[in-house]
């Protein structure tokens, strides 16, 4: 299975993206920029009994009207998972996996449950394309944006992002914009996380260079993609 992005001004669709933490919250240190992921996958124990129940869940979307997939993400390096869902613009509102206190029979906490316009994407492939096989690895560049200045942070993106795709296994980067203006995540494709330190070597990236400075904080997620729903 897999689900291809496209950009909402073009395809009229939009991203639900529902950050999921399990068992005991994380105490949240100081927003950090670019780190490396951890390139050994783990599976916690509540991701391994929440997911199954998660995936199920997700799947019974199909039938939701305007409904057009999902992707479910297990984070490598926290006790997270995320659900990336797509459904045409005004659909899917109703379509939530923590819909109460017992649903996934663990501690759970919604981190962040938002709407968002995929506005900018490039690649090293002409389109988007996220499944098991091709894009077996994800991850997501988290940003909370300064002051209103989205704007200029997409300016940046474009001026900056391009110079990622250097990366072996880098395949797309997609960058979303929340449509209350306060986030902006970049959904990056992968085939293989291997080779990510060349990432942090390129101009916006290394230390000192971050082409987010002054308009947004940053943090990273990394994840693995554990089921796409078509």
């Amino acid at each position: 299975m897999a689900i291809t992005l496209q950009p909402t001004a073009d395809s009229g669709v939009v991203a639900v993206i529902e950050r999921l933490e399990l068992g005991v919250p994380e105490e949240a240190g100081p927003a950090a920029g670019a780190q490396p992921p951890n390139r050994t996958p783990r599976r916690t124990e509540e991701q391994s009994l929440a997911l199954p129940l998660i995936i199920t869940k997700v799947r019974g979307w199909r039938w939701e009207q305007g409904f057009r997939g999902a992707v479910v993400l297990a984070s490598r390096d926290h006790n997270r998972v995320t659900v990336y869902s797509r459904f045409d613009a005004g659909a899917g509102a109703a379509c939530q996996v923590l819909d109460s206190a017992e649903a996934l029979g663990v501690p759970a906490r919604v981190l962040d449950r938002r709407v968002y316009d995929l506005v900018w994407r490039d690649g090293n492939e002409a389109t988007t394309t996220v499944s098991l096989a091709h894009t077996p690895v994800v991850h997501f560049g988290l940003f909370t944006v300064l002051d209103d200045q989205s704007e200029a942070l997409l300016e940046r993106v474009a001026d900056s992002a391009p110079a990622s795709l250097v990366t072996p296994g880098l395949r797309t980067v997609n960058f979303h914009r929340s449509q209350d203006g306060q986030r902006l995540i970049n959904f990056g494709t992968w085939s293989s996380f291997d080779r990510f330190h060349v990432l942090l070597d390129q101009p916006g990236f290394a230390d000192g260079e971050k082409y987010w400075k002054g308009l947004a904080t940053f943090r990273n997620d990394y994840f693995d993609v554990v089921a796409v729903v078509e």
